[in-house]
């Protein structure tokens, strides 16, 4: 069973909801067992705004390796680090430089089982937002960029608590209200 598992993982973009969430479900499993370690590394809109994607991206991963790192029984701490994508990042928290894999989550199976449950980690959250937000759709996109969305914007000029103020099509929109000076 444990073999054909493997063989299910992929990038998490090529799996149906009900397979991604299914094998979700799996690792979750196998984390509690103690078979599987993992942390999903978070950083907010306001960082993103403040340090831009590329350095929030880094933070978010940095992070996760702490945590991680926290995690890992001493005696299994892992030798090398792998991770999707050509960003070339270093962290200081490493002996050693990480291993940067383009299109990593469709070509080794740890990366592949990251990009599962960040996706779905994301989905969730998303749903949680669209309870907040209905008038926005985040169900629907899942935070990526999407046309409804961006009509839901440009419609109601609704910019929630959440968006990035930094991304073009929230910017454009930001630009359009009306500005109000308040003197305090």
């Amino acid at each position: 069973p444990e073999k054909n598992f493997l063989s299910q993982l992929q990038d998490s973009k090529k799996l149906s909801v009900k397979k991604r969430e299914d094998l979700f479900s799996q690792l979750i499993q196998l984390s509690t067992e103690k078979k599987l370690y993992f942390w999903v590394g978070v950083v907010d809109n306001y960082y993103i705004d403040i340090h831009i994607i590329r350095q929030a991206n880094r933070e978010a991963m940095r992070r996760a390796l702490i945590e991680i790192q926290r995690k890992i029984p001493k005696e299994y701490q892992f030798a090398s680090v792998v991770i999707d994508g050509k960003d070339n990042y270093v962290f200081e928290e490493l002996k050693e430089k990480p291993l940067f894999i383009v299109w990593g989550d469709a070509k080794v199976l740890e990366i592949s089982a990251a990009s599962i449950i960040a996706k779905v980690f994301r989905d969730r959250l998303m749903d949680q937002y669209a309870l907040l937000y209905p008038e926005v759709w985040f169900e629907k996109h899942a935070w990526y960029g999407t046309k409804k969305h961006e009509q839901a914007l440009q419609k109601n000029e609704d910019i929630t608590g959440i968006h990035r103020i930094s991304y073009k099509p929230i910017n454009k929109v930001l630009q359009k209200k009306e500005k109000v000076l308040v003197h305090i």
